[in-house]
C-alpha cells in the first residue's frame, strides 16, 4: 500500500508522538499534553508507540539491504528528521489547542519550565514579546562591554 519510506516516516511521526507525550508527563510539563492527565497522556505515549512498531514490523518484511528496496543511511536520517520534526509541530499545535485556557503567567526566561503553568504558544509570544522590548539591554554586554 505505502512505500518502505512512507511506512517509515508514519513509524517516526507516531512514535515520536508518543515519546514526546511520556517525557511530557513524566516532566510535568501540562502545556504540552494532549490529555490534562499525566496517567492518560503516559497511556497514549505507551500505546502510539507500541503500535506505531507493530504497524511497521507487521505490514510487511523490514529486513532489507538499500539496494533491494531499503533506506540507505542518509535517506533514513532525512525521514526520521521530518518525522520527528512533524511530530514536534504536531504535539505543540494540539497541545495548544487543548490547552488553550491554562491560565498560568509565563515566564520569559522560564525556559520549558514555562509549559508548566502555560501551553506553548502563550509560552512563546510572551518571550518573544520580552525580547523585543528588551532586545537592546539584552545584547549591550555583548557589544560595548
Amino acid at each position: 500500500m505505502f512505500t518502505f519510506a512512507t511506512d517509515y516516516f508514519i513509524l517516526v511521526f507516531v512514535a515520536s508522538l508518543g515519546v514526546i507525550q511520556i517525557a511530557a508527563s513524566m516532566g510535568r510539563l501540562n502545556g504540552l499534553l494532549v490529555f490534562k492527565s499525566p496517567l492518560s497522556a503516559r497511556a497514549l505515549g505507551v500505546v502510539l508507540v507500541v503500535g506505531a512498531f507493530i504497524f511497521f514490523f507487521s505490514t510487511d518484511t523490514r529486513n532489507i539491504n538499500d539496494y533491494e528496496g531499503g533506506l540507505d543511511a542518509p535517506t533514513q536520517a532525512l525521514f526520521f528528521f521530518f518525522g520527528a520534526g512533524a511530530a514536534v509541530v504536531t504535539t505543540v499545535l494540539l497541545s495548544s489547542l487543548v490547552n488553550m485556557r491554562m491560565s498560568g503567567e509565563p515566564s520569559p526566561e522560564g525556559g520549558l519550565d514555562a509549559l508548566r503553568d502555560t501551553n506553548y504558544v502563550r509560552a512563546l509570544s510572551c518571550s518573544l514579546g520580552y525580547w523585543w522590548k528588551n532586545w537592546r539591554t539584552q545584547t549591550e554586554k555583548y557589544f560595548f562591554g
